[in-house]
């Protein structure tokens, strides 16, 4: 019996699908409805793109795109045609990525623009704003 156990035990952990690792793409925020049409983004129509546009995604060098459905439009529309670096997980049989970092390329540097963290500590930042301390 307890070799049956064991060997369960053992296909079981055999047959566990491995944990998923972060992995990183480079590329730029686009308009969904851009990048189906192959176009990039219009520069110098940004503000009435922003407004019309639905959806943005990670358009990176060799054509392909990703959705980020974990980031808000609002973020996707805030970096519209700048380069970004995604840091997260490619979901299984998709064409999405849940975003753990979002990075920012400025003067040759990246920096850290969005992760689940800093969204959460931006929201308990506003649920205290305005409040005093209670004294004890």
């Amino acid at each position: 019996m307890r070799r049956f156990a064991v060997a369960m035990l053992a296909l079981a952990l055999w047959l566990a699908p491995a944990p998923a690792l972060a992995a990183e793409w480079q590329g730029s925020i686009q308009g969904l409805g851009c990048v189906t049409k192959g176009l990039v983004c219009p520069i110098n129509m940004e503000d009435p793109l922003i407004a019309l546009e639905k959806n943005f995604v990670l358009l990176i060098k060799d054509g392909e795109f990703y959705h980020l459905p974990n980031l808000d439009r609002a973020i996707l529309a805030r970096h519209l045609n700048r380069p970004v670096k995604v840091v997260g997980e490619l979901l299984p049989g998709s064409k999405s990525i849940m975003v753990e970092h979002l990075y920012l390329s400025k003067n040759g540097q990246w920096r850290e623009s969005w992760s689940p963290e800093m969204e959460r500590e931006l929201i308990e930042q506003l649920q205290s704003w305005g409040k005093k301390k209670k004294e004890e």
